[in-house]
C-alpha cells in the first residue's frame, strides 16, 4: 500500500504543478523518481522530521501542495507542536504520509511501535486521518486528499492486502446474521476476514478514514448489532474506540462496544507483528476466543 499511495503522488505531479514531495531521509529505492523527474519539487530534509514539518509549512504559503514522509511515530510524535502551529492553526493542506502502524516495526521495541499517535493527531480539529485496510482504497486516496484541499495525516501499514476490494470510506461486509460485527482498519483488518472465513454469521466494517467519520453511513452500519468488536493496533482510548463511544453517546445505538487492543506499552521485541496480534488476542483466533467468551456472558 506505500508503494501504491508514494507511486500516486508521483502520478499527480504530472498534471499538478503545486505537488511538493519532502522526505525525511527515508524511502530509499522508492523515492529517488521524485528527485530525477521533478527536483523542483523534491526536498530529503535528512533526519530531521520538526524541520521537515516548517520546509512544508513554508512550501504552503507559497502556493504548494507538500506531501511529508517519514516512519509514523516520527511524524506524529516528534513533530507535535510544529503540527499544531505549523499546519493546524494555518490549516495548510498539507498531508503527513507516516508509514508503519501499529506492530509493523515489531524488532525495534517500543519506541517504533504505533499504537498510539493517530490518537494524538486527532486532538487537532483540522486534520483528517487516514488508514488504508486495502490496495484499492489506497489506489485513490492520494486524489481525494488532493480535492479536500485540507491537512492530512496517512498512516500506511506494511502490505499489499487485495481484500477488500473497495474503494468507500467505510466499507461493511455483512455476516450471515446482525448479531456479530468486527470494526477495524489498516492490518487487522485481515484478521477480521480470517473470522469470518470461519464463521460466515460475523460480520465486518472496515474504516479507511478515521476522521472524519462518515457519521450516516456508520449511523446505519452500527444499528443492528448486539455485540460490536473494535479491533485495533492502537491504544483504544484515543483510538477508534473512543471515537466510536464519542458517536455512540450522540446516536441511538443499542450495541454493546467492545474493545479489543493494546493497553500498554510493553519491552517485548517481537520478531513480527503476529507475534503481538498473538499477545493481544488480536489475531483471528484471538478474535474468535474473545466472541465465545462474550456469547457465553
Amino acid at each position: 500500500m506505500r508503494e501504491q499511495i508514494i507511486n500516486s503522488i508521483y502520478t499527480h505531479m504530472k498534471d499538478n504543478s503545486d505537488v511538493f514531495f519532502v522526505t525525511a531521509d527515508m524511502g530509499i529505492n522508492l523515492v529517488e523518481k521524485f528527485q530525477e523527474t521533478y527536483p523542483e519539487r523534491y526536498a530529503n530534509v535528512g533526519i530531521a522530521e520538526q524541520n521537515m514539518v516548517g520546509v512544508c509549512a513554508g512550501l504552503a504559503n507559497l502556493g504548494y501542495r507538500p506531501f511529508a514522509y517519514t516512519i509514523s511515530n516520527f511524524a506524529i510524535h516528534r513533530c507535535f507542536e510544529q503540527i499544531r502551529n505549523d499546519i493546524g492553526i494555518h490549516n495548510y493542506p498539507i498531508t503527513l504520509l507516516g508509514t508503519s502502524t501499529g506492530y509493523d516495526n515489531a524488532p525495534l521495541g517500543p519506541t517504533h511501535h504505533i499504537i498510539d499517535e493517530w490518537g494524538v493527531a486527532k486532538s487537532i480539529p483540522q486534520i483528517d486521518i487516514y488508514c488504508p485496510s486495502s490496495v484499492s482504497y489506497a489506489a485513490r486516496l492520494v486524489e481525494r486528499i488532493l480535492e479536500r484541499n485540507k491537512p492530512a495525516y496517512i498512516r500506511i501499514p506494511k502490505g499489499n492486502h487485495e481484500q477488500p476490494v473497495a474503494d468507500d470510506h467505510i466499507v461493511h461486509i455483512e455476516g450471515q446474521k446482525q448479531d456479530i460485527l468486527l470494526v477495524s482498519y489498516g492490518n487487522l483488518v485481515q484478521e477480521c476476514l480470517e473470522v469470518r472465513k470461519k464463521d460466515p454469521s460475523v460480520s465486518v466494517l472496515v474504516v479507511n478514514r478515521l476522521r472524519p467519520l462518515d457519521e450516516q453511513v456508520l449511523k446505519n452500519a452500527l444499528v443492528p448489532y448486539k455485540k460490536i468488536f473494535i479491533v485495533e493496533d492502537h491504544f483504544p482510548e484515543s483510538g477508534l474506540y473512543g471515537s466510536l463511544c464519542e458517536f455512540v453517546a450522540r446516536y441511538p445505538i443499542q450495541g454493546r462496544l467492545i474493545s479489543l487492543a493494546p493497553r500498554d506499552y510493553t519491552m517485548d521485541v517481537g520478531t513480527s507483528p503476529k507475534y503481538f496480534f498473538e499477545k493481544y488476542g488480536l489475531n483471528a483466533s484471538g478474535i474468535a476466543r474473545s466472541i465465545e467468551q462474550v456469547l457465553k456472558g
